[in-house]
């Protein structure tokens, strides 16, 4: 299940969370989503090559699946922001894996792209301010903090290439983003109500 589908569930249960809430409040606990990888099998992205270059992995979902963020590369020029989806089949282990590609025009936009969410609950959204033609510059990478008022929470993150490393992501402490670990936020009754950090990227 990803988290995109525990906000999908939180919106559907956003009216009994609202009548707990009028009886008494609570405080949210926080956890991480990051369940324990089956014995014998490895969590890798696919490696990088001449014209996709790895940058993170995202680490979130509670049936041993996780998701890599990567760029799609023409040269020096970052054409797409590439997402690049881990899936194991429960029951048979076996992995799927899932590409999709945002032209850097959809990162641009004022949605800006869907990392993680289902249609109409999206959970982790990325967007470029300003736009240069290398493809390089600053990203918000926004939360859903409160999947019951659609609060999101967000923090800035860079996307630069260097002679030595190459292409990468970079929080605001200056250092390499390699893995990004999703801490949901949970209540007593109602679970998980939204995104609490995101580690790596946003602590």
């Amino acid at each position: 299940m990803t988290i995109g589908r525990l906000i999908h569930y939180v919106t559907m249960v956003a009216v009994t969370a609202t009548a707990w809430f009028a009886i008494g409040p609570a405080q949210a606990g926080i956890g991480t989503e990051r369940p324990a990888v089956e014995p014998g099998r490895k969590q890798a992205c696919t490696n990088s090559t001449n014209s996709i270059r790895q940058l993170a992995m995202i680490d979130h979902t509670s049936d041993g699946g996780f998701q890599c963020i990567g760029v799609s590369v023409d040269g020096d020029t970052v054409k797409a922001i590439r997402l690049e989806r881990h899936i194991f089949a429960s029951g048979s282990g076996l992995e799927q894996i899932k590409v999709i590609e945002y032209p850097m025009t959809t990162v641009d936009s004022v949605h800006g792209a869907v990392i993680d969410g289902i249609p109409g609950h999206d959970a982790i959204l990325l967007r470029r301010h300003p736009p240069t033609p290398s493809g390089a510059g600053k990203l918000e990478i926004s939360y859903l903090y409160n999947g019951i008022t659609g609060e999101f929470h967000s923090c800035q993150i860079v996307l630069d290439r260097t002679p030595g490393a190459g292409w990468r992501l970079i929080n605001r402490l200056d250092q390499p983003i390699s893995l990004i670990g999703v801490r949901i936020r949970q209540l007593p009754v109602s679970g998980v109500v939204g995104i609490a950090n995101l580690e790596g990227a946003c602590s």
